[in-house]
């Protein structure tokens, strides 16, 4: 189990599977919300090169989500633009 925000969910993944992978196999499509417009943007090139993926994870902002392995019990959480160092 991850927690996604304020939900929890169970995502199922194989040993070292992206993040985002799968987040978007369990149907959680929007990754984070673009800084400008708050737009909400997804997996885009899926290699780590475009940061259309960034989340916060662990409380580490702009985690590429598509190269990050997903663990148990991680914390997941959507991106507003830059993320919030707390």
């Amino acid at each position: 189990e991850i927690q996604l925000g304020d939900w929890s969910s169970d995502v199922c993944s194989s040993d070292l599977e992206p993040i985002a992978a799968a987040l978007f196999a369990a149907g959680h499509v929007v990754l984070h919300y673009s800084q400008k417009n708050d737009d909400p943007r997804s997996i885009f090139c899926a290699i780590g090169r475009c940061n259309e993926c960034r989340m916060t994870v662990d409380g580490r902002v702009n985690v590429r989500t598509c190269v990050e392995p997903l663990r148990a019990g991680m914390v997941v959480e959507t991106q507003h633009g830059h993320g919030k160092i707390e």
